[in-house]
């Protein structure tokens, strides 16, 4: 935990993590139940923003009810999806696929495929509170450099309910660690769609 608190400490720095698209993380952790670490009041509810007066001489954590899940997290963007058939590559959409080891160490695999359904041509976009920029590739492309910004992020609802599911939990999963070396295919400029590929930790979490 404390090193996931000094890599939240150093994204909410980073001038870069605004690429992933606001709230930035120290602004989504705040949605999730902290407690206090240690002294006089240990396992009280805190906030980080108030941390040294809600835990004197000590600090205002994360409070998961799981261990970290590791997973490896691909994301896809294509700005021209194509009709192999009939021709035409004018719409836009988001695949994202999470890999997971089951509690029973079965290897998962959640995949789902997201788009502007209302307006195709339109790159897909997420809740606000999230990330607040619609995703395209040259999006996808610049948060390979800002990795991040995706902490707290939480899968949308179908996604959520498949892990939730698969690990027996009814609280909230999150991204809760990411690693920086990931593996990209920069498509931008031809009609191939753009993928991103790294390392996740996951765990669960409840709300404030």
């Amino acid at each position: 935990m404390r090193e996931l608190r000094i890599v939240i400490a150093l994204a909410a720095g980073l001038a870069g993590a605004a690429h992933a698209g606001a709230p930035q993380p120290d602004v989504r952790q705040g949605d999730f139940r902290h407690v206090c670490q240690g002294g006089t009041n240990k396992g009280d509810a805190c906030t980080v923003a108030t941390q040294d007066a809600d835990c004197p001489g000590s600090a205002c954590l994360l409070s998961a009810v799981s261990r970290p899940t590791t997973g490896t997290l691909t994301i896809i963007a294509h700005d021209t999806v194509t009709d192999w058939q009939n021709g035409g590559a004018t719409n836009r959409a988001l695949t994202v696929l999470l890999e997971v080891k089951a509690p029973d160490h079965s290897k998962q695999m959640l995949a789902a495929t997201y788009q502007n359904v209302a307006s195709p041509t339109d790159p897909p976009a997420a809740p606000s509170n999230v990330v607040s920029i619609a995703m395209d590739e040259s999006a996808l492309q610049n948060l390979s450099t800002a990795l991040n910004g995706l902490l707290f992020v939480q899968p949308e609802s179908t996604m959520a309910q498949a892990l939730q599911t698969l690990f027996a939990s009814t609280a909230t999963p999150v991204l809760v660690a990411v690693d920086r070396k990931a593996q990209g295919a920069d498509h931008t400029a031809d009609g191939l769609a753009t993928v991103l590929r790294f390392k996740v930790k996951i765990q669960f979490v409840e709300p404030a």
